[in-house]
């Protein structure tokens, strides 16, 4: 399969995002309990770093090994279309995690997504999801076409 440099660079970048924001994730919502730890902030800031330096090192390589092309009216498109699917499901998850909070005295729900360190968990996981998006957007548009 003949991939272009904005397609590499567009899976190098969902690797790493779902790699670390993927580790952290998953160690934060075992954790997530009734009475769940509060995030670390310095263990926040270094899972930003780490992927900073990652993304860096990737993309160095990316580039070192293809030519990077000039953007047109089709890049330009695709990243239009890719960001308005992130934001319009960033959107929803946030509008939901809203009416959650709203709704739990009405309901019996867990008490776990009302925290603030649940909540903060939970705005974590739907930007990276939404960059998921994105970036899964670009790839299935770079491949299938506009």
């Amino acid at each position: 399969m003949n991939m272009s440099y904005k397609e590499k660079s567009l899976i190098a970048s969902l690797g790493v995002t779902l790699l670390i924001f993927g580790w952290y994730l998953y160690g934060a919502f075992l954790k997530l309990s009734l009475n769940p730890e509060p995030p670390r902030f310095g263990a926040i800031i270094i899972f930003i770093v780490l992927v900073i330096i990652s993304e860096g090192i990737i993309q160095s390589f990316v580039a070192l090994k293809n030519k990077s092309p000039l953007e047109d009216e089709r890049d330009k498109l695709i990243e239009r279309l890719s960001y308005r699917y992130s934001y319009g499901f960033l959107s929803v998850c946030i509008w939901f995690l809203m009416m959650q909070i709203l709704l739990d005295t009405w309901f019996d729900n867990l008490t776990v997504l009302t925290t603030p360190y649940g909540i903060f968990h939970f705005l974590l996981l739907f930007f990276v999801l939404s960059e998921v998006i994105r970036f899964g957007t670009q790839l299935y548009y770079y491949r299938k076409g506009v």
